[in-house]
């Protein structure tokens, strides 16, 4: 706009010159004019468009902060959008850890209980469940529950066997998970189950 407002003046000044010694010649001096006219009405407008007036450097910041504003939100797009990729990631990863140490430990554990019973894994409700099959451990089991008052040593080996059970799957795995022991017989009813080493069903007695 400096060179505009320069080119303007210059062409201003020449034109009212020329208008000047027009009219003393007495001809051409209305083309003139108006082109003096015109060059003044550039020259004032480029001028006014300078950036060195106040309200000029005011509109440049605002733009400059609009321009600033709107990559930086970009920016944080990007960064957002980022973040939740790699949270993903970690949350896949950490599901399938997860799952090859539930299958490590309920591969031990059938292991384990081969001659007692089968187990399975509800992965929903982070149960391990102890199914009695053998003819020799469902026969004690069933014996120590119909005569709890005369078993009570026993409940208590079973009770403490099953929550050290419960401890190891804790500190391989983490909090949450429950150990049971069905009564035998049943496909659902629970006979002993702990969490966390804790006892939270007891139906020996």
């Amino acid at each position: 706009m400096l060179f505009v407002a320069i080119i303007g003046l210059l062409v201003f000044l020449l034109a009212f010159f020329s208008v000047l010694s027009a009219r003393q010649d007495g001809g051409g001096w209305k083309f003139l004019a108006a082109v003096a006219t015109l060059s003044a009405l550039v020259t004032v407008f480029a001028i006014i468009k300078l950036p060195y007036w106040p309200y000029n450097q005011t509109h440049t910041a605002k733009t400059a902060t609009a321009t600033s504003s709107s990559s930086s939100k970009s920016k944080t797009a990007k960064i957002g959008s980022s973040q939740v990729v790699f949270n993903e990631a970690d949350q896949t990863k950490a599901a399938a850890t997860t799952k090859l140490k539930e299958d490590s430990i309920l591969k031990q554990l059938k292991t384990n209980y081969e001659s007692l019973g089968t187990v399975s894994l509800d992965r929903q409700t982070k149960t391990f469940t102890i199914t009695p099959t053998s003819k020799k451990y469902v026969k004690s089991l069933k014996t120590v529950k119909q005569y709890p008052s005369k078993n009570e040593k026993a409940i208590a080996t079973i009770t403490e066997n099953y929550s050290s059970l419960s401890k190891s799957v804790q500190k391989h795995l983490t909090k949450g998970y429950t150990v049971r022991l069905l009564e035998p017989g049943t496909t659902d009813t629970t006979l002993l189950s702990v969490k966390d080493g804790e006892v939270v069903t007891n139906n020996f007695k």
